[in-house]
């Protein structure tokens, strides 16, 4: 029987990386989910509080010598048709795959990006949120496949970087570290968030702006950040090269970080 979110895509998921039989960064990726579940107005399960939530993540079954990645599902429970039920309850599923290295890579990734001009994203809350419905994604992570590069960036109307198809997009500019603000509708992601409270470390002041491809052009690094590889270094955008200095030195901060980040 069909379900809302095969109908709709009435849901939302978290991506998480667990490491030495722990989560990383649990109390961001906890509030990210919660915040996308009311921003979706789903009903939050009464016994997810911060250590009933991960219980339920089934963590503790998983071998410690293995790091895996974790992908949370939510959707709305109910009948079909537009409207959700007042009282639809939520249901989840859990997917483990292991990855095939212990801890954030180091050296860092070094992608090559291309750019995404098909289709747009637009601003607003819902561009904050991981929502099951991620055609936008499907296609430009294909786009990115068929141009044989490893991704791509998605741009908004008026042609200004939001984030690329799996990450977030910054790039370091002299004493400066550049990203799209939320509210302009790029994703809310936990390893961007971590990144900026840690820029400061490195001297790098954070300008939440938007900007265009051309400025990728003057930039020393360009930085795709997520929960599975947190800091990756491009190494070309077009006829751009970039260096990786300051994503090495990031990465070895997140990993630091990462092995002591617990619920307060």
């Amino acid at each position: 029987m069909m379900d809302r979110a095969q109908a709709y895509g009435d849901g939302l998921f978290e991506t998480m990386r667990v490491s030495g039989g722990r989560l990383l960064h649990p109390e961001e990726h906890y509030f990210r989910l919660l915040a996308g579940m009311r921003i979706l107005r789903m009903p939050i399960p009464s016994h997810w509080s911060p250590q009933g939530w991960l219980r339920d993540l089934g963590i503790a079954d998983l071998d410690p010598r293995v790091d895996y990645r974790l992908r949370l599902q939510v959707t709305r429970r109910g009948p079909l048709g537009y409207a959700p039920p007042q009282d639809a309850a939520v249901a989840w599923e859990v997917d483990l795959q292991p990855l095939d290295h212990v801890g954030y890579p180091l050296p860092v990734l070094r992608p090559e990006l291309g750019l995404f001009q098909e289709h747009r994203k637009s601003a607003g809350l819902l561009g904050n949120v991981k929502s099951s419905n991620a055609l936008l994604y499907v296609l430009a992570a294909g786009f990115a496949r068929e141009q044989r590069v490893d991704d791509v960036l998605i741009l908004n109307a008026d042609n200004q970087v939001l984030e690329a198809s799996r990450s977030n997009v910054m790039f370091v500019k002299g004493s400066e570290l550049w990203t799209p603000p939320l509210e302009s509708g790029a994703l809310r992601g936990v390893m961007r968030e971590v990144v900026l409270r840690l820029a400061p470390q490195m001297g790098l002041s954070v300008r939440e702006e938007l900007f265009s491809p051309f400025a990728l052009q003057h930039a020393e690094e360009v930085w795709l950040t997520n929960s599975i590889h947190g800091v990756a270094a491009v190494r070309q955008f077009r006829k751009t090269s970039y260096g990786s200095t300051a994503a090495e030195r990031m990465q070895q901060l997140v990993q630091a970080e990462s092995e002591i980040a617990q619920f307060q």
